[in-house]
């Protein structure tokens, strides 16, 4: 994008521009600025695709394992009325 100095140039240069002049450009920006986010959209789906088909890494989360004690888990199953695992 262009700074602000670039921008107040420019504004000078349209106002001695026809309406025809001013309509042509303004044609050209917005096929440019739709080329843009066309080529930025398939860098976005190309990157999502190669993060989709990229194997998913274990990491620490997967490496470890709760352990509760006998008499927590006694209490958990009591308060969920499961007998079962009460045993």
């Amino acid at each position: 994008m262009a700074d602000h100095s670039e921008l107040i140039n420019e504004l000078q240069q349209i106002d001695k521009m026809t309406t025809q002049e001013r309509l042509k450009l303004a044609k050209r920006r917005r096929m440019q600025q739709l080329k843009k986010w066309s080529q930025r959209e398939k860098e976005y789906n190309s990157n999502k695709r190669k993060k989709e088909l990229q194997p998913v890494k274990k990491g620490r989360r997967n490496d470890y394992k709760v352990h509760f004690v006998p008499n927590v888990m006694l209490l958990e199953a009591a308060a969920r009325n499961d007998i079962e695992e009460g045993k």
